[in-house]
This record gives C-alpha cells, structure tokens and sequence, in this order.
C-alpha cells in the first residue's frame, strides 16, 4: 500500500498571477518537490486550471485532494509521487492511497478530540468526511460502473452491491460524528467504533478482492484512463 507521508509541505498562492506564469511556476515549485512531498496550493479562481496543467504536464507523477480550511474553498493539496512522467497507474495503488491518507486523517480528528481540542478535531474530522464522501464518489459514480460493465455484474448483485450496501452505513456514521462534535464530542467516541468496524472491513474487501478485479478486468490502459477520470472528480 503507498505510503501517505510527507517530507516538506509549501503553500503557494496563484491568485494574483497570469495562466503563463502560474504554469509556469507550478511546475518549477512541482518539479523541485522530492518524492512524498506536498503542495498546498491557492487561487482565487477554480483549482481545475491547476489540476488540468499538472494532468497535461506532469501525469502519473501526483496525487490531489482538497485542502484543509486554511487554504480557502479553492485550495488543493498536490502530493509529489515517486514515478516518471507519464506513468500509468492501477486502481489498487490510487485508491489503496487515498485509504491509507483518509485513515490517517481520522487518527489526528480523535487524537485532538482525546487531547480536549473540540474545535481542531472539528475541523481535521470535515476534512475525513469530505474526503470520504469523494472517495465514494469516485467509486459509485466511475469505477463500480466501469466494474460492472466489463465483468457483467449486475449493480444490485456481486461486490459492487456489497460496498453500496457499506456506504450507506459510512454516512449515517460520518453524519452522526459530525452532528456529535458540532455539539462538543460527547457520543462521538462510541459512533467512530461502528465506523472503524464498517470501514476495516470495506477497506479489506475493496483492496483484497475489488481493486485487483478493476485492474485485472479493465487492463492496464483503461485503468490508467480511469484514474484519470478520478483525478478530474472533484
């Protein structure tokens, strides 16, 4: 499974400079980035300027996710990975990735919780939760369709219904969560035990059984092409 830590973190603001030199300084700032590291980026304008430069100049050689609330609702985090140029990626390693980063997230939100800071698990927790409910997003709206579609299983049946079925628990947990920490924490404790225990299970389903399938069924071509697909989902 890759690995989600980072070397350096750099925040770069793009709001004040034209598209020449905003790509321009995207990819030197990306380009001196050692593998691991991240950018946090800002712009006053939609981060898919960003996002399409990077996808255009630098393929398979980052990961994204949206930022937290100090970079504003524009901000993205880019995450330098340790590829080529042009890579091609698996399902398996893109979303066993975002796995490993949405879990580390979720250690930091009750760890401040634990620690008596409400506000900061508060707001480490949003962060778990949106990413959450992207990277369901990814899999309901792109890769469970492109699953069925070249093995022939049937949305209602086989293991794309078995994690629908999951991830309509994952958010009556993350709502639950939520709604406890708004009000101070008290029950949020007990509500993360059934998510832990859902997501333990769904996470080992996806990445022993459902990824590989992807990658297997789609090829390495159209996988690659998925992840792209992926990576354009905000």
């Amino acid at each position: 499974m890759a690995s989600t830590s980072t070397s350096t973190i750099e925040t770069l603001d793009f709001s004040g400079l034209d598209p020449l030199d905003r790509d321009r300084t995207l990819l030197e700032k990306f380009d001196a980035l050692a593998p691991g590291a991240t950018l946090v980026l800002k712009t006053a304008r939609p981060a898919q300027d960003l996002l399409e430069t990077l996808q255009r100049e630098r393929k398979g050689q980052f990961e994204w996710t949206p930022a937290g609330n100090a970079s504003g609702p524009d901000g993205i985090e880019v995450f330098r990975r340790d590829a080529a140029s042009g890579s091609g990626r698996g399902i398996f390693e893109a979303l066993a990735w975002d796995h490993d980063r949405l879990d580390a997230l979720d250690v930091d939100a009750f760890a401040s919780l634990e620690a008596g800071d409400v506000p900061g698990a508060r707001a480490t927790f949003a962060a778990f939760a949106r990413g959450l409910e992207r990277h369901i997003r990814f899999e309901e709206e792109i890769l469970f369709p492109s699953v069925e579609a070249r093995a022939g299983f049937s949305p209602q049946a086989g293991p794309t219904a078995v994690m629908r079925a999951d991830h309509v628990e994952i958010r009556a947990c993350l709502t639950g969560i939520t709604t406890t920490l708004d009000g101070g924490g008290a029950g949020a404790t007990g509500i993360r035990a059934r998510l832990a225990s859902i997501l333990s299970g769904h996470n080992m389903k996806e990445e022993q059984i459902l990824y590989p399938l992807a990658d297997r069924v789609l090829g390495p071509v159209e996988a690659d092409a998925l992840v792209g697909s992926i990576q354009r989902l905000h």
